[in-house]
């Protein structure tokens, strides 16, 4: 920071419930927080400040309490990032509504080269688990840093792939650094912050809120490169991530899942509406990314059916799926136990030749070719 001795203006400040909105209109006005502190009650009013906010850094003055603010945070071991920061992350500084100020707990930087939001459903199926899974994993292997919600589901699934493969990788909190939730997940938090670190725009001591949660999807898409949507149903926090990183100009991905899925009906309706790119298995995510020529630690995983003959026309993978459904219907599972491929990326597959007419369903989950 470019005057530590301002800090504490920033936390009392942010403590009393100023945004980026109000923050930038201080700056704005008086060039910086400390004279803005220090600005009469008129002062406030003509740098655009409304009454409500006008009101509170009125209160914040009177319960200030100088460095006692700053004791809490030091105990807790927790860094802080103002936007008078030069090392505060430059991807979430360039979001609408970047947080003026950002608390970070743990071992790990927030200075990394790579990173992808991975969202979805807390009710994840055994689909979802999956797909999560084989399209963490590689992302892990190459050193990418996982960015999610450390919420139930999709979320805890994708910090502890990362965590098993050695990769950094960061939880946005949707209350105070010190206030994990859910409770149930206080170890897996704490397996982050060994190696990444748990990351939040709300003071020590204030618990999450409903409320919170969607002003928190835009922290977590703002600071990786591209968000992927594993399995999200209708009005899913997933799909108001997506949208936050759709709006600040990130890549968007979505794994497809079944039309009988509820769970799947986000994700298919984000392709659908072009908000999303679809991803039909982890190769293809990682050229998407650029990262196939980033020097994976252990080739990816990639069982080929033998004797496939491609049909011309298609890509090599669905070259496979047809030459296996031969002249018969098949069940998605029998399809899976004969390619010797894990059921993610065959049902992604199989979706994918559905739409474009290379198959068609004869039942649920069950295919022939066209």
């Amino acid at each position: 920071m470019s005057d530590p001795a301002e800090l504490p203006y920033w936390l009392a400040l942010r403590r009393a419930g100023l945004g980026s909105r109000n923050f930038a209109l201080l700056l704005a006005h008086f060039k910086s927080i400390g004279a803005a502190w220090h600005a009469s009650p008129e002062d406030i009013a003509r740098a655009g400040v409304d009454s409500q906010y006008q009101r509170a850094i009125a209160k914040a003055r009177r319960d200030f309490r100088g460095d006692g603010e700053l004791d809490g945070i030091e105990k807790l071991g927790v860094r802080i990032y103002t936007w008078m920061d030069a090392d505060f992350p430059p991807l979430l500084r360039d979001i609408r509504d970047s947080p003026p100020v950002l608390f970070a707990r743990g071992k790990g930087t927030l200075d990394y080269v790579q990173a992808v939001a991975v969202v979805g459903t807390r009710r994840v199926t055994p689909y979802g688990r999956q797909a999560a899974e084989q399209f963490c994993e590689p992302l892990a292997r190459m050193g990418v840093t996982i960015v999610s919600g450390l919420a139930r589901g999709v979320d805890a699934i994708a910090h502890r792939v990362a965590l098993e493969n050695d990769a950094p990788t960061v939880a946005v909190l949707a209350g105070g650094i010190d206030r994990v939730y859910p409770r149930e997940h206080q170890g897996l938090a704490e397996r982050i912050m060994e190696t990444g670190c748990l990351v939040s725009e709300y003071p020590i001591g204030i618990p999450a809120r409903p409320d919170y949660f969607p002003r928190r999807n835009r922290i977590l898409s703002g600071l990786a490169k591209a968000t992927l949507v594993v399995e999200a149903g209708d009005g899913s926090g997933a799909l108001h991530t997506a949208n936050w990183a759709f709006e600040q100009g990130r890549d968007v991905f979505a794994i497809p899942g079944s039309v009988f899925s509820r769970q799947s009906r986000g994700t298919n309706q984000l392709i659908r509406e072009n908000t999303a790119r679809l991803v039909a298995s982890p190769e293809q995510l990682c050229e998407e990314l650029n990262l196939l020529n980033a020097g994976a630690q252990r080739p990816l995983p990639v069982a080929e059916p033998r004797n496939a003959t491609p049909k011309p026309g298609t890509e090599p993978e669905e070259g496979k799926i047809l030459h296996l459904l031969g002249d018969q219907s098949l069940h998605i599972d029998e399809v899976t136990r004969k390619s010797g491929r894990p059921i993610a990326e065959v049902s992604a597959l199989l979706q994918v030749m559905d739409l474009k007419g290379l198959v068609r369903q004869d039942a649920p989950l069950t295919y022939r070719k066209n």
